[in-house]
């Protein structure tokens, strides 16, 4: 018993050793992200906020890492500031061969990042496979994927319309030129919800793809070194549910700063 006391006591010090010592080498992280996602994230004045700014803040509080989320300005930019160094860590975004060369991203997701399919509540469509949609007009934004499955489908089956953004999407889907929308359900949720369409168009129940979004660590950062730390507690936190239930909140918090008027 004795030998077990000590095996533990040593083991919970080198863990606190090792803690104390990847703190040392990350004083402060910087993290940023795309300005314009929500309800994943936005920016407000200089500051980004949403669900991956609360997910990560408590992840990097319970490491005892001070933190700050700040805009650094359009989403290039972004991508750019982690490549050279000049920010330590962006939050919730695909990974991609291109970005992972200068970007190390955690194993476990950050969100879930599912594709939908989304109609008026007036005229609902059926959806189970992109087949169900052959023979109907769909929209989607210039340079969206969803996945090889689909996305052959579209090039081959679909009659799908490339649009600007999000909102012209949904314009012509209420107009009743379009009969369906694809995008992200949570992206989409966010834009009905800053639209005031929320009552009359709404995703279909099955999900085109069920993705994925991770955090990516600049690899010219000292602060890599909580990559496993931070990876373990997503982990966790999937497990738990909470991204889920943050992104329900961010959409809350989202939808009453329209109703109030505030700046997007």
């Amino acid at each position: 018993m004795e030998r077990f006391t000590r095996l533990a006591v040593s083991l919970v010090l080198a863990l606190l050793s090792t803690s104390v010592a990847q703190g040392a080498e990350c004083p402060r992280l910087v993290l940023s992200a795309n300005p314009d996602y929500p309800p994943y994230h936005w920016a407000e004045g200089d500051r980004i906020v949403g669900a991956s700014i609360a997910l990560t803040g408590r992840i990097l509080d319970e490491l005892g890492v001070p933190w700050e989320a700040r805009h650094v300005g359009p989403w290039p930019r972004v991508l750019k500031s982690a490549e050279f160094g000049q920010i330590d860590l962006i939050v919730s975004l695909k990974p991609t061969p291109e970005r992972e060369a200068y970007l190390a991203f955690t194993r476990s997701p950050a969100f879930p990042n599912p594709m939908a399919v989304f109609t008026t509540k007036a005229r609902p469509l059926k959806f189970e496979t992109p087949q169900d949609l052959v023979g109907k007009r769909g929209g989607r934004t210039a340079g969206d994927r969803f996945g090889d499955a689909f996305d052959r489908a579209a090039q081959t089956l679909l009659t799908l319309e490339d649009v600007d953004s999000l909102a012209v999407n949904f314009q012509k889907l209420a107009a009743g030129r379009v009969d369906y929308v694809v995008t992200g359900l949570y992206t989409g949720r966010a834009q009905l919800a800053q639209m005031g369409l929320t009552d009359r168009i709404a995703p279909l129940p099955t999900p085109v793809n069920q993705g994925t979004i991770h955090h990516g660590f600049s690899r010219r950062s000292p602060c890599i070194a909580l990559l496993g730390q931070v990876d373990a507690r997503l982990a966790e936190a999937n497990r738990r549910g909470l991204p889920t239930r943050l992104l329900e909140e961010a959409l809350l918090q989202w939808r009453q700063r329209g109703e109030q008027g505030g700046p997007r």
